[in-house]
């Protein structure tokens, strides 16, 4: 209903608790609450209840359920946040784990997309859960890296439970259902919307004990989720860049703000007290002649297939050959471009 946002509704019941329906109120008793108008309250007496009911049968469709703010499984981090919704639909399992939100361009680079990757498998390592909102980019990667490292992840939508977007990450969305959780405020059936993401932001600060940033725009949603988190009083963290990448400039102000700046995930835990991983040695496995002498040119900077072509004085069809065969034994990473990395 316009006009009426959680903090008034929260606000309504907690002077009148035993009201089975606002509606029924009169609209004297309404306005004995601040914000209330009496063009507000007379609208809450003419509103339409079959569309909550609705949303619930909707959301029992896809086996979805309806948490309010006063119910037990609500969130204890989420539910001490300004402007915390007075209900969320979710699929899958709330844990009761530290989390921390990973959020960042939807266009990243390939330092950005393996940055991320490694960090939150060290995250996850840790015994830390990752919020995000399934967003391209970022998002996705983060999202990815906690399903396949056996992680638990909440992704936050910015449209109805019911509606995947983007469309392509339907299969990850189904991954994260089967051991974890996505999170919507919105009723189902509600389209992607450019005004819902703010919103849905503030749910993934809220829900998290910090925010890390892996490179931002100038005008990055992913900041505007820092400066909620902020507010929040959560702590804010930011990846550095090259200072000519566009991506790079929403952390590099945020590290000129006070954001801690984050050159591994020891810089994370060190900040909240918590224990390091323990460190497990990655033993290489068996390799041929040919492929430990291609591996050798390999670093954890991304180089292409026709440098390692000249280093290597091997022809194409060669280096494809052992670069495959490096990567089903999972010693490197394929990037966009036919660029390559160590794993």
């Amino acid at each position: 209903m316009k006009g009426i946002g959680p903090g008034k509704i929260r606000a309504l019941l907690q002077r009148y608790p035993d009201t089975d329906c606002i509606s029924q109120l009169n609209a004297s008793d309404m306005m004995q609450v601040g914000g209330i108008t009496r063009g507000l309250a007379n609208s809450i007496k003419m509103m339409d209840e079959s569309i909550g009911k609705k949303a619930i049968a909707d959301a029992n469709k896809v086996n979805a359920r309806y948490i309010t703010y006063w119910d037990n499984e609500f969130p204890d981090r989420l539910k001490r946040v300004f402007g915390s919704p007075i209900g969320i639909y979710i699929i899958g399992k709330l844990k009761n784990i530290p989390k921390i939100g990973v959020v960042g361009s939807r266009k990243p680079t390939s330092y950005g997309k393996l940055t991320c990757n490694n960090l939150t498998e060290e995250l996850i390592k840790s015994n830390l859960g990752i919020v995000s909102g399934l967003a391209r980019g970022i998002d996705s990667i983060a999202h990815g890296a906690a399903v396949k490292n056996g992680g638990y992840t909440i992704a936050v939508m910015g449209s109805g439970i019911n509606i995947c977007y983007p469309p392509e990450n339907r299969s990850l969305m189904e991954k994260i259902i089967e051991t974890s959780a996505i999170i919507s405020e919105f009723p189902p059936g509600t389209p992607p919307d450019s005004t819902n993401f703010p919103k849905r932001n503030r749910i993934i600060s809220g829900l998290s004990k910090g925010i890390l940033v892996v490179e931002a725009g100038k005008k990055s949603g992913a900041v505007i989720t820092a400066y909620l988190a902020l507010d929040q009083n959560r702590e804010v963290f930011a990846v550095p860049g090259r200072i000519d990448s566009k991506q790079s400039y929403g952390c590099h102000k945020l590290i000129q703000q006070g954001a801690k700046l984050v050159t591994s995930v020891d810089d994370i835990l060190e900040e909240f007290q918590l224990p390091k991983a323990p460190f497990q040695t990655e033993l290489i496995p068996d390799l041929t002649d040919a492929e430990s002498e291609l591996f050798r040119f390999i670093s954890n900077e991304a180089i292409q297939i026709d440098h390692l072509c000249n280093l290597s004085g091997k022809d194409t069809p060669e280096v494809l050959t052992n670069l495959l065969q490096l990567e089903l034994k999972g010693c490197i990473i394929q990037l966009p471009g036919k660029n390559f990395t160590r794993r």
